[in-house]
This record gives C-alpha cells, sequence and structure tokens, in this order.
C-alpha cells in the first residue's frame, strides 16, 4: 500500500473521525482524489476508513476506474451519494471528514438526511495540500520533464523573434509547442505581455502587436501526466535603455539572492524578505506587488507560499517558484521566475531558460 494512503489511515483517529471522503466532479474537479488514487477521470469519490477504501464511478469509468485506482475497491454506481449513504450505514460511519473546499452544500444535505446522526466534520483546505508538498521522486522526475519541454519551447519560439507578432499569436506558438514535444498542454493562460502591458503582473496575452525597445514578459508552463511547470523570462526587443536593464538588474539580484536563501527550515517569509530587501534597496520597494513564490505540483498554485504573510518553512522535497518582479507603469515591467526543488544541498533549478534579460534582435 502506498505511503499516501498508510499514512491517512493512521491519522483517522487523530483526526476524530470514522472516514474520510473525498468526491470529484465536472464542476468541482478534486485534484487530491487524483493524488491519493491516480484516477484521471471526471467523476468519482472514495471513501477511506480504517480498514477499507472503496472507491464510487459510474459506468462510463468502470475500466479506468479498475485501471487507475488500484488500491481501492471500485464500485460502479447511478447515484454515487445514495451509494455513499448505504455504505456509511452499513459501515456504521458516525463522523465523515470531507473536503469542505470541494463537495456541494446539497452533497452535504443528502449525506446527512441518507445517515440519521451522521456528523460531517469539514477538513481545512490544507489537510492534504500540505499533504503534497514534499514531492516523491517520481513526481519530481516528471516535473524535471515538464519543466524542460517548457523550456524547450519558449527557446524554439523566441528563436522566431517577437517583433510584429501579436503576443496572443505567441503565445498560441508557445502552447502548440508544449503539445508537441510531449505535454499533456499548458498549465495555465500563457502570459506574453509587451510595453506598457508588461507592468501587469497578469498580463494575459492579447492582441498587441510587440514592438521594438519593448520589454516582453513571456509567463508560461506546461503540464504532463497531471503535474504542472511554471517559469518566466523576459526580453527586450532591441538595445535596452537604461532604465529597462536598470530595473532588469534589481530583479535579477532579487532572483538569485533568493535562490542563495532556500535551505531546509528556513521560514517561507525570510526568503521572501530577503529578496524584497533588494529590490527595496534598488528603489523599487512598491513596485513589487506579489508575493516571492508558491509552491507548484499537480495544481500550479499550491504550498508552500513564500510571501510576506505566508506561513511554514520549507522543506526537502518542495518544488516552488523564485519570481520577483517589478512593474513600473508607463516604463514596462521585468518578472524573472524559475522553478525549484529543495534538495539537500539547496535549491535545484529544473527549468533551463536564462534569467538574463534575452535581447532579442
Amino acid at each position: 500500500m502506498s505511503d499516501r494512503l498508510l499514512t491517512l489511515h493512521a491519522r483517522l483517529r487523530k483526526m476524530g473521525v470514522d472516514a474520510l471522503l473525498f468526491t470529484t466532479s465536472e464542476v468541482v474537479p478534486s485534484t487530491n482524489l487524483r493524488y491519493l488514487t491516480g484516477f484521471t477521470g471526471s467523476d468519482a469519490a472514495i471513501l477511506i476508513t480504517a480498514r477499507e477504501r472503496r472507491f464510487f464511478t459510474d459506468g462510463r469509468y468502470k475500466t479506468q476506474a479498475r485501471e487507475q485506482a488500484t488500491e481501492f475497491i471500485v464500485e460502479t454506481v447511478r447515484d454515487k451519494i445514495g451509494a455513499l449513504t448505504r455504505t456509511l450505514r452499513t459501515l456504521g460511519i458516525a463522523r465523515l471528514g470531507v473536503e469542505s473546499a470541494r463537495i456541494s452544500y446539497e452533497q452535504v444535505i443528502r449525506l446527512k438526511n441518507g445517515v440519521p446522526g451522521l456528523e460531517v466534520v469539514p477538513l481545512k483546505r490544507s489537510f492534504l495540500e500540505g499533504f503534497r508538498a514534499r514531492k516523491s521522486v517520481e513526481e519530481k522526475a516528471t516535473m524535471c520533464e515538464a519543466a524542460r519541454i517548457a523550456s524547450q519551447a519558449c527557446r524554439e519560439v523566441l528563436d522566431k523573434g517577437l517583433i510584429g507578432r501579436r503576443e496572443v499569436e505567441v503565445a498560441g506558438d508557445l502552447e502548440s509547442h508544449f503539445r508537441m514535444l510531449g505535454a499533456d498542454g499548458a498549465s495555465f493562460e500563457t502570459i506574453v505581455a509587451s510595453g506598457f502591458r508588461s507592468a501587469l503582473p497578469h498580463g494575459a496575452a492579447s492582441e498587441k502587436l510587440v514592438a521594438e525597445k519593448e520589454l516582453v514578459v513571456v509567463d508560461y508552463g506546461c503540464r504532463l501526466h497531471g503535474y504542472c511547470s511554471d517559469e518566466t523570462v523576459t526580453c527586450c526587443t532591441g538595445k535596452p535603455s537604461s532604465d529597462q536593464k536598470k530595473i532588469h538588474l534589481a530583479v535579477y539580484d532579487a532572483h538569485m539572492r533568493a535562490l542563495s536563501a532556500v535551505r531546509e527550515g528556513v521560514n517561507v517569509r525570510e526568503v521572501d524578505r530577503v529578496a524584497r530587501s533588494v529590490i527595496e534597496n534598488a528603489g523599487y520597494g512598491k513596485f513589487f506587488l506579489h508575493g516571492l513564490g508558491h509552491g507548484v505540483g499537480l495544481e500550479v498554485h499550491e504550498p508552500p507560499y513564500l510571501s510576506p504573510r505566508g506561513r511554514g518553512v520549507l522543506t526537502e522535497g518542495m518544488v516552488f517558484t523564485i519570481e520577483p518582479g517589478i512593474y513600473v507603469e508607463g516604463v514596462g515591467g521585468v518578472r524573472l521566475e524559475s522553478l525549484v526543488y529543495l534538495g539537500s544541498a539547496g535549491a535545484e533549478v529544473l527549468c533551463d531558460m536564462p534569467k538574463d534579460l534575452i535581447v532579442l534582435g
């Protein structure tokens, strides 16, 4: 049995519940259900007790569930909630832990109506997100390959040049390259923001044409076997101005200092502080508009969160971003983002693109 499931079985008594319920649907998908079972379909529920692991889905996924959720007893049903209530009654479940962020109010009411006296205990969102933060050897390998594919795609697209191309065209080209290179697709909406739009931290690609002597922020990532990558580079279309070089240098220094600060046991706020102080000392403190980074895995944003309000410490096995940025209205913006794995010797950068200012003719 996987360590993930063994840990859950062992924690039931400490949590004061008789069973845990995870549900996934097209409307409210559960990354945690996929993490625990390997199931990639869009409609299922799992029930974990101290001794049992049951998987409920409909006829569409009968074969897929048996192939993917090999550590579960698979039951094919027409009505998941109806089947669950019958099982809860049979097993004598009195206290049921549920993913409060993934289950609907309607489903909770049906469960309680179907099982008289049932107490539904909401689990905090951090319950399994924190559990997922430390990546296995296999997870790391998948994320390394996703990062490699994304970096290669970016390199190939930038080699074509940017001047005169629409931002959406560049973004579409990148996403097409992801698939051609073997990825499942993009892990989030690709950002290509040029000129004045580069000062928008989340400037989704527009119809704007990339012009000469502009800063261009390209933020991209692909998904491979469910796992995400995330990387950002900044380009300049032509010889950069002194202001453009100054902004880039401040972000570059912050990025490198933050990488050096990454180590086992360091508080996430401290790593953010290291990068933020570099940018503040360069005179751009008020233009750093977001946290330094975030965890990446089956979701592109998950714990740990490296920010002034982040909680906890970094531990070996975590994968997260380091992405300082400066955004000056009327001048432009620079963001440099690396995907990082925390190993025994410190930060291991998984992506390949340079964080120097990429000058394109």
